[in-house]
């Protein structure tokens, strides 16, 4: 009876994860599309891409976690970088709640908790990446080329660190 309950759970944690997955990777690719349009939309409309976005200072590396210069589009990425976030997190929490995880849990508090998940996620993952993108812009030149290496990058990361806390999160 154990046997039969073990692989019952792992084909449900599988057919999870498989969900997860499919859904991470549709949301990868809206994130890619608009991170490769947005910041330019940005700087077109507006002067923000003259403006270089420094936040959040990491201790004394010189790097910060939001680490934009005018050079790199500034501001304007950052804000074409923001509304991508925001976006992909807007699809991706009903999705992973109500299909992926069939969660009946409430709402608000799941929401409370995926917000704090994303938030915590979202630093260290920019910290991060503020180490490797000025090598990639440096390697790869184009926008187009090194935001795909940046999103496969941050997906991956997030992918793995996202499943255990939605199991978390998304309880019935």
């Amino acid at each position: 009876m154990d046997d039969i309950k073990k692989q019952s759970k792992l084909k449900e944690l599988a057919i999870q994860f498989c969900k997860f997955y499919l859904f991470s990777l549709l949301v990868t690719v809206l994130q890619y599309l608009m991170l490769t349009f947005l910041p330019g939309f940005f700087a077109k409309v507006t002067d923000w891409g003259n403006y270089d976005c420094y936040l959040i200072p990491l201790f004394h590396t010189g790097y910060h976690i939001f680490n934009y210069s005018a050079a790199d589009g500034g501001m304007a990425y950052f804000a074409g970088y923001a509304v991508t976030l925001f976006v992909a997190q807007c699809v991706n929490f009903p999705m992973q709640r109500n299909i992926t995880f069939k969660s009946k849990g409430n709402i608000l508090y799941q929401g409370m908790w995926y917000f704090i998940a994303f938030l915590l996620i979202f630093l260290v993952c920019n910290g991060l990446q503020a180490f490797y993108q000025p090598l990639l812009q440096t390697i790869f030149l184009k926008p187009a080329i090194y935001n795909i290496i940046i999103t496969i990058i941050n997906g991956g990361v997030q992918m793995f660190i996202y499943f255990p806390i939605y199991k978390i999160i998304f309880k019935s």
